[in-house]
């Protein structure tokens, strides 16, 4: 049949639409605006989507793959999680804060763990100890950088250092016991920080990228890369139980009260960055990983991402860090990026990649600055919106000089930025 593809792409943009209707993300007065927009979004989606798809396959039947694609995106989702961390909608603006903390910005870090380790599967078919080599290139980064933030850490505890002295008190161990076993502890307390969460929030995806790796490296010289392919998704699952919790059964919840008195969330390298690192490098080895009807397959997964994030907001969530229908988002996402045409030719001095590395690495201590300017001078516009907005642009300006001094001085400065 001519427009066997055609039809089908049509039949399937149909049921999303009805889809959308049924999980009420989409919303009309009257049954005939329903029909009409149905019948503009259809007819369109289903042109597009078939453009798209068939410019994919032309590029898989040539084997051409587009890297800068992921460079471009691991760039504008590293501003995406700058907005996540700054939330300027949050009492704003409740489908930008929605949409910007529960949607796109559950997308951004497996993004960056399954690009790694696709990228790691590429760099090893032509070095067989590059995991090592890269985890150790990547031990002084991440050491220079926690050092960084210690200052910030000292600054934002002393806040609570009330709280503190009243938690120290409740510990039934005599005063003059205590802090030389705080003294004695305190290298191994220092070392768990670093292995598990970093000195500062957004650190934590270093330990978990270079654990991830690691784990990897020592597997795949035993068994197959499938197998721990299934085990990092039960995993997965596992830690998707503080964002389902108040779906889960009592028993299951009381067990994990447990867990979560020690290691307060699942965001690590073991119940999250695990499986997308494993994912990204499974992909990496085959030669073509092309899947048909990608990019329809990658639409039906945004709606299916929007109808669970809307359906979470009305359960007890711990945290909304592990979203399963990311993870079939994010592998449709990664393939059609890599086999569409190149979005645009970046010009820029400096490369996308080393910007969105810096960008994350630099932004929060310009969100603490900058808010702490803010408390200084006593400001507040009444327009909270256009507040908001006025905070992402000064937060990203700044955060964007400082990444160019970066990388206008990372050869030149002895320390490892």
């Amino acid at each position: 049949m001519k427009y066997k593809r055609e039809m089908f792409i049509t039949s399937i943009t149909t049921l999303l639409y009805l889809g959308m209707i049924l999980l009420k993300i989409l919303q009309f007065p009257n049954i005939l605006m329903a029909i009409f927009v149905g019948i503009i979004f259809i007819l369109c989606s289903s042109i597009g989507v078939s453009k798209i798809e068939k410019q994919m396959n032309e590029n898989h039947q040539k084997n051409q793959k587009c890297y800068e694609n992921l460079d471009i995106f691991r760039y504008l989702f590293s501003i995406v999680i700058m907005i996540l961390h700054l939330r300027p909608f949050l009492n704003t603006s409740y489908p930008l804060d929605l949409f910007f903390n529960n949607i796109i910005g559950r997308i951004c870090v497996p993004f960056f763990f399954l690009v790694s380790g696709y990228f790691v599967a590429q760099k090893e078919k032509q070095n067989k100890e590059y995991i090592k080599k890269y985890v150790k290139g990547m031990i002084p980064l991440y050491i220079t950088w926690s050092i960084l933030y210690i200052p910030i850490i000292l600054l934002y505890g002393s806040s609570y250092l009330p709280t503190i002295i009243s938690y120290v008190q409740q510990i039934p161990i005599p005063i003059w016991l205590l802090i030389p076993l705080i003294l004695l502890f305190s290298p191994v307390l220092l070392l768990l920080i670093l292995l598990y969460s970093g000195t500062y929030y957004h650190l934590w995806y270093f330990p978990a990228l270079m654990l991830s790796l690691l784990v990897l490296r020592w597997w795949k010289k035993r068994w197959k890369i499938q197998y721990l392919l299934v085990i990092s998704f039960v995993l997965l699952l596992l830690g998707a139980t503080e964002t389902y919790y108040g779906i889960l059964p009592h028993s299951f919840q009381h067990l994990l009260s447990y867990y979560f008195k020690f290691f307060f969330t699942t965001r690590n390298f073991l119940f999250f960055g695990l499986f997308y690192v494993t994912l990204g490098y499974h992909i990496g080895q085959k030669k073509n990983p092309f899947v048909p009807y990608s990019f329809l397959k990658f639409i039906i997964c945004v709606v299916l991402l929007i109808g669970e994030t809307l359906f979470l907001q009305t359960t007890e969530r711990l945290n909304s860090n592990i979203i399963l229908s990311c993870f079939p988002l994010t592998y449709y996402f990664f393939l059609c990026l890599l086999y569409s045409n190149r979005m645009f030719q970046w010009r820029g001095k400096y490369s996308l990649r080393g910007l969105s590395k810096y960008y994350y690495l630099i932004h929060p201590g310009i969100i603490y600055f900058w808010l702490w300017v803010l408390k200084v001078i006593n400001f507040e516009s009444e327009q909270k919106l256009i507040y908001g907005l006025i905070n992402i642009g000064i937060v990203l300006v700044l955060t964007h000089i400082l990444s160019i001094v970066c990388l206008k001085y990372q050869h030149k400065l002895k320390i490892p930025i």
